[in-house]
């Protein structure tokens, strides 16, 4: 929060400058200082909020596309928003970062279940497509050693890093079972 708070102060008084005129070096300060704030924020916002971040990234692409033609007053326009949209985007990335924990502990509930479900659905497959059969097979010897390792990294402190990694496994025993599931329909009647 300090980052972000320097960083708003000194696109505060980028602006307060650019607002003296309308000339191409306020502008040009005032996309400095806007990119300033958005760079203290860079790293979380890209990897909590990415949608988010894109929009205010483009917003400040098209402030200096707005400067590169010389159309300075549009180029301040855009860059004054950045910081309410910064503050906005913290404030995202912070609520993302409260769920976290939510969200791990819903997987980690769940996750033993589905991969038992999975290994029993790959055993009840028998006699089915050799290929899709094998594939699945060992995806499915694959998803123990996954969950540990999303378990270890949610050990580390990685909460977002394990919370991607269980969701993989989630979608690839979704795939195992999509690619099973038309033969062991067939084979139950």
């Amino acid at each position: 929060m300090k980052k972000l708070t320097i960083a708003l102060c000194c696109l505060s008084l980028g602006l307060l400058a650019a607002g003296c005129g309308l000339g191409k070096a306020p502008a040009q300060a005032a996309i400095g200082a806007a990119e300033q704030t958005l760079n203290a924020v860079r790293e979380e916002a890209v990897k909590y909020v990415p949608d988010q971040f894109a929009a205010i990234e483009k917003v400040l692409t098209e402030a200096k596309t707005a400067l590169d033609k010389g159309d300075y007053t549009a180029a301040l326009t855009a860059a004054k928003d950045v910081p309410v949209k910064v503050k906005d985007l913290y404030t995202a990335i912070e609520a993302k970062k409260a769920q976290l924990p939510l969200a791990w502990g819903e997987l980690e509930k769940l996750m033993p279940g589905l991969i038992a479900e999975a290994k029993a659905f790959v055993a009840k497959a028998k006699g089915t497509d050799k290929a899709a059969l094998t594939t699945a097979k060992a995806d499915v010897k694959g998803l123990d050693a996954a969950w540990i390792k999303a378990q270890d990294t949610f050990k580390a402190g990685n909460l977002f890093e394990a919370i991607t990694a269980a969701t993989g496994i989630k979608d690839k025993i979704g795939q195992i079972k999509a690619s099973l599931a038309p033969k062991v329909a067939a084979k139950g009647k």
